[in-house]
């Protein structure tokens, strides 16, 4: 089913589950009681009136009818010009009938006037309905009864009357409002389910997109730790392969030095492991690229390592976005520049950190592989950059800066 079908049957079921509207059930109160009053009279003083009696039972009929096809049809809310009209159709029957019955008992169908302007129109309206009433009901009153200030009885029903159009029209307003207070509430309620299943969604997605970015850093661990040994491996294996006739010695040491790199990147194979069932523990960035520069030193060219500064000053994170550009770069160097000379340069400062990576080989890489733009995905998530040009004299020169935070380090 779909969502539309849905909420066409959900419009439906409002529809037939709505509750007989307040002036609706007000009116057939108020004619009820008219018209047992009317027949009442009619029988007690001069035997039953068929007219007074039918108009009156017309008069209740018409209006229950309009009522109800006017609230069926747009419920509290109709246009103005409906409103309208249905409300002066109202007064006119009411205005007749009791011109027939003389402003005596019929009088009380003018209580079943103020609750539908009150619903369709607003309170202010249904206030000045109210006045007017009484306004209108005080002149015919006059003119019919001119003594009726010194008439006991009269005066006793003009009160009753005014007091019964006061409270009629008090209530209809409490009514309207406790309604509008109750669709305020629903709304919110509405509003608040509908903000708990966005923050639930906004969860998953949250959840989603760190499953994804925690998927992206361990292809970048990957990548620039084990692809880095890997490299160096197979670059003394290589060696062994030429030296192994020549040189057995030579051939030896490099196959020894493979081993040992092959333990290395087992063993960071088991420590990513480790980070994806308990957290690490804090990275240090001068140990690791001291290891890594004596892990290359089997490599055919010099490598110095410069570090400066105070590690304290930077999270884990951007010291391990330091470390993996400077792994990167190395492996770059060996596995393309033919350089003879490379110097590592790392600066912890005060307001940013920087790393220069400079050698003496054949120049930048025309087109960056995915290890470069894997490099510069880690150091966007620390605000860091990534430059590559050409070095001072030759060669390629790697520069990474990557700004202080104010939280430091942990």
């Amino acid at each position: 089913m779909s969502k539309g079908d849905m909420a066409t049957e959900t419009q439906v079921a409002g529809r037939a589950a709505r509750p007989i509207p307040v002036s609706v059930g007000v009116t057939g109160v108020v004619g009820f009681s008219c018209l047992l009053a009317v027949i009442s009279r009619d029988v007690r003083e001069s035997g039953p009136s068929a007219g007074t009696s039918g108009l009156a039972l017309i008069t209740v009929a018409v209006l229950l009818t309009l009522q109800i096809l006017v609230s069926r049809r747009y419920g509290d809310a109709p246009p103005a010009l409906t409103a309208g009209t249905a409300l002066a159709a109202q007064a006119v029957l009411v205005e007749a009938l009791t011109l027939t019955d003389g402003l005596s008992v019929a009088s009380i169908m003018y209580l079943a006037l103020p609750f539908p302007v009150v619903f369709w129109v607003g309170g202010r309206a249904g206030v000045w309905a109210g006045a007017a009433i009484l306004a209108w009901f005080t002149l015919r009153f006059t003119w019919h009864k001119p003594a009726w200030l010194t008439d006991p009885a009269s005066m006793n029903a003009f009160t009753l009357f005014v007091i019964a159009v006061v409270l009629v029209t008090a209530t209809a307003l409490l009514i309207r409002r406790e309604q509008a207070s109750r669709q305020r509430a629903e709304t919110l309620l509405h509003d608040l389910g509908a903000s708990h299943r966005q923050l639930i969604e906004s969860q998953s997605r949250v959840a989603e997109l760190a499953t994804i970015e925690e998927r992206n850093r361990l292809a970048r661990d990957i990548h620039d730790s084990l692809g880095q040994h890997l490299t160096v491996i197979s670059v003394q294996l290589e060696k062994a392969q030429l030296l192994v006739e020549a040189d057995q010695g030579a051939a030896a040491v490099a196959v020894g030095n493979a081993k040992r790199l092959a333990d290395q990147a087992l063993s960071d194979v088991r420590d990513s492991v480790r980070a994806l069932r308990k957290d690490e523990a804090p990275f240090v960035l001068g140990p690791a690229l001291e290891s890594l520069v004596a892990d290359l030193q089997v490599l055919p060219f010099e490598l110095d390592l410069k570090l400066t500064g105070d590690e304290q000053r930077y999270s884990g994170q951007q010291l391990l976005a330091l470390y993996r550009a400077a792994q990167e770069g190395l492996t770059n160097v060996q596995r393309h520049a033919r350089a003879s000379r490379v110097r590592l340069e790392v600066d912890l400062g005060t307001d940013a950190a920087s790393l220069t990576l400079d050698d003496d080989g054949i120049g930048p890489p025309i087109d960056p592989g995915n290890g470069l733009r894997g490099i510069r995905e880690r150091l966007e998530l620390v605000s860091g950059r990534l430059q590559l040009s050409v070095a001072p004299g030759g060669g390629t020169r790697l520069s990474v800066s990557v700004p202080r935070t104010t939280t430091g380090k942990r």
